[in-house]
């Protein structure tokens, strides 16, 4: 665990390798960051080398875990990527300096914007709604600038996992890990007591596929935390952990749902996820025809909705990813993977009927402090499936809708 005064020093080093001259900086101001990153505002000493007065350095710890590893090695790769693009399409700062070896990257600051969060939760109206237009706007300027760019991404990639390929097979793994939670989503709600309407499988293994191939895949940070996007000059999406190429409904569901695992005071509503949407086409139309037919769409998004109850729920079942991971290997023996990679050898639940827990009834409670928060953010998952696809013309989406109501009903004897 390095020092405050360690990471400075690295990154006057890194800086200074980079850029030439001897790079100093005057004054650092720490940043709340995501788990146990420490995140600093750093001031840059005035440079003929460097434009950049005012940085951001990120010092992730090593925890052992080939998991955080692989995710440092992504992270990387996709700001280098990010970094190579055109300013109106780059969807966050500019990678300046990193090594992996000591765990930190130097990046461009975004400026003092408030967050999304922050925003969603203190705004209303129609300040709110042009928010999440702005957001649309954001994410569809992204989606189709970076849609013919998935090659550069892989190249990347490639290259990077050269000098790191321990991270090779783990970044497989955690892609096939996102496409496994969802198959077990299912059959949790299955165990859980609940009828799936054919339907409902039917689109949750599109949202499978999705996961992996399809028409609309562009670069996405995917794990979208409204925390973690930055309002200023422009939008900034930050955290890249799980950043890469995918089907972009994804993005665009995690909007709908009011962000699944954030909890918010006020959930998107109708009428919001309507603008958002909207504002979202008009930019990726002319890329994706398709895109603009309504109806096709929100069916899109709403496979991909049902993706993210899925994932929500075998999350919180296994508790963690690493847990997930493991589950996977386990579970489906392929790949198995070599025991120098680390991976822990801690129990599996293989018992899919534990889960009652958190899906349990009222009558079986009472439940925990995380047990209630963990049903609240289920409930706004939950209900925003069962309102958007009830919402949508194609009146097959009926059952959808009707199902995922049964889902919140189920949890939304604690909301009070």
């Amino acid at each position: 665990m390095l020092t405050q005064e360690e990471i400075v020093e690295i990154a006057e080093d890194l800086l200074s390798n980079r850029f030439g001259g001897q790079q100093e900086i005057t004054e650092t101001d720490r940043l709340s960051g995501s788990g146990s990153a420490t995140v600093l505002r750093a001031r840059v000493a005035p440079s003929h080398f460097l434009q950049q007065r005012s940085v951001i350095l990120k010092y992730i710890p090593d925890t052992g875990d080939p998991l955080d590893h692989a995710a440092l090695v992504r992270e990387v790769v996709a700001y280098q990527f990010t970094t190579s693009l055109p300013e109106d399409v780059r969807p966050g700062p500019v990678l300046l300096a990193h090594d992996i070896s000591r765990r930190i990257l130097v990046i461009t600051d975004s400026g003092d914007g408030d967050t999304f969060a922050d925003l969603l939760t203190t705004t209303g109206g129609e300040q709110r709604i042009q928010i999440l237009r702005n957001l649309g706007q954001a994410l569809g300027r992204m989606h189709a600038g970076t849609s013919d760019r998935e090659e550069d991404f892989d190249i990347l990639m490639a290259r990077m996992l050269r000098s790191h390929p321990e991270s090779s097979d783990i970044n497989r793994l955690r892609d096939r890990a996102l496409v496994f939670s969802i198959q077990a989503g299912m059959e949790l709600l299955s165990r859980a007591g609940f009828e799936i309407p054919q339907l409902v499988h039917d689109l949750a293994k599109d949202a499978e596929r999705r996961m992996l191939t399809g028409r609309h895949r562009a670069f996405t940070p995917f794990d979208l935390s409204p925390d973690n996007i930055i309002v200023a000059e422009r939008t900034h999406f930050l955290d890249y952990e799980w950043a890469g190429f995918r089907d972009v409904s994804f993005d665009i569901a995690s909007v709908v749902a009011g962000f699944p695992q954030f909890l918010f005071a006020r959930p998107v509503s109708d009428d919001e996820a309507d603008v958002f949407i909207d504002s979202w086409m008009r930019e990726v139309g002319d890329r994706w025809p398709n895109a603009k037919i309504e109806e096709e769409t929100h069916l899109r998004v709403t496979a991909a909705l049902i993706g993210w109850l899925l994932e929500s729920i075998s999350l919180m079942h296994f508790g963690s990813l690493t847990n997930t991971v493991v589950a996977l290997r386990d579970l489906e023996n392929a790949p198995e993977l070599p025991k120098s990679l680390g991976i822990p050898d801690t129990p599996v639940i293989s018992d899919m009927d534990s889960l009652g827990e958190i899906l349990r009834p009222r009558s079986e409670g009472p439940f925990t402090e995380d047990e209630l928060l963990v049903r609240q953010d289920l409930y706004e998952t939950a209900e925003a499936l069962s309102r958007f696809a009830s919402r949508n013309k194609d009146p097959r989406l009926g059952s959808v809708g009707s199902f995922a109501s049964e889902i919140a009903d189920r949890v939304a004897e604690d909301q009070g």
